[in-house]
């Protein structure tokens, strides 16, 4: 894709807001997989429904909801920390693709998933403090997107380390620079 690298679209219900719909038809192809990350379940129903029919090309996971993922033909579920019990449930019972954010080589390399986010990889603003992992050593056999304050200018510094890139705040830049 871009540099050489495969790109996860992280789509924020929150961030994107009234948008969300449009960034992801422009963003449907261009990444390999769309993340869909929501927090309120105000009209799930119906924005479940809307990124399913929107995004064609690309792979669709949906945060933590593996029920909500496989009734609205998500092709994935996105885990974390709080919600990687469900793992061999999800294995288990569907043909779901499972995602896990990792904040280190440890999880990445303890932990069975599909893919994996890893971040923060460099500086990124917070409500909260976090220090940058910067380039560490994993299992490189596993599928790494490179997370947290990753943009264009940066990209060849993670180039040959992880398998792709994932962000918010990049997709704008992608956007723009790409004429999506």
């Amino acid at each position: 894709m871009i540099s050489g690298l495969n790109f996860l679209a992280v789509l924020d219900d929150n961030f994107f807001k009234d948008k969300i719909f449009e960034t992801a038809e422009m963003l449907d192809g261009t990444a390999e997989i769309i993340w869909f990350r929501f927090k309120d379940y105000t009209n799930i129903q119906n924005k479940l429904i809307n990124i399913r029919k929107t995004v064609k090309k690309s792979i669709l996971t949906l945060s933590s909801d593996y029920m909500l993922a496989e009734k609205y033909g998500f092709d994935g579920v996105h885990l974390n920390k709080n919600t990687i019990n469900y793992y061999y449930n999800i294995k288990k019972d569907t043909k779901l693709m499972v995602g896990y954010s990792s904040h280190s080589a440890d999880e990445i390399n303890k932990i069975n998933a599909d893919y994996y986010t890893l971040s923060p990889i460099f500086y990124t603003p917070k409500d909260y403090e976090v220090t940058p992992l910067g380039i560490i050593d994993y299992n490189k056999s596993k599928k790494v997107f490179a997370l947290g304050g990753i943009n264009l200018e940066n990209l060849d510094k993670i180039k040959d380390h992880f398998y792709g890139f994932a962000g918010i705040r990049i997709i704008n830049d992608i956007i723009k620079h790409y004429n999506l």
